[in-house]
């Protein structure tokens, strides 16, 4: 079945779509998924803090000067 006699809703491009969130403001759409980022990495800092060290001794992220975690 090729792409084009396929059904169902066609696939969503999310970059439009925050775009749209934002009425075509691109720099809200960024200050908006930093702002997002930010709050993801806070509550993976307190999770890491909260969690048992056995767990996820060792984790760091790949993206440097970012969240390392604990352990």
């Amino acid at each position: 079945m090729s792409a084009a006699t396929s059904e169902g809703p066609p696939p969503l491009d999310e970059a439009v779509a925050i775009l749209e969130l934002h009425n075509g403001n691109a720099l809200e759409a960024i200050r908006s998924l930093l702002a997002e980022r930010d709050a993801v990495e806070e509550k993976l800092r307190a999770t890491a803090i909260a969690m048992g060290h056995g767990f996820d001794r060792g984790w760091r992220t790949r993206r440097p000067g970012s969240f390392t975690g604990e352990g």
